[in-house]
């Protein structure tokens, strides 16, 4: 469903994940598992969460909103 998303690109949580109680809640990836140019996963913080939940790229859909690294570091 999507092509590769972007460190600090806001992003909601799809009804395909396994997270049901995170459905709807919208986040910032913080972080993007990829070996050999195949991406596992992408680390999202959650807004009002602490940690990174980790997701599929079928679980996540952009927002369209980009976040700075400064914002967060």
């Amino acid at each position: 469903m999507n092509s590769r998303l972007s460190f600090f690109s806001e992003v909601e949580i799809l009804a395909a994940t396994a997270q049901k109680q995170l459905i709807h809640q919208k986040g910032v990836i913080i972080g993007i598992s990829e070996e050999d140019g195949v991406i596992y996963g992408y680390g999202v913080l959650i807004h009002g969460r602490e940690g990174l939940d980790f997701f599929e790229a079928k679980d996540l859909k952009p927002t369209g909103k980009q976040f700075k690294r400064e914002d967060f570091y």
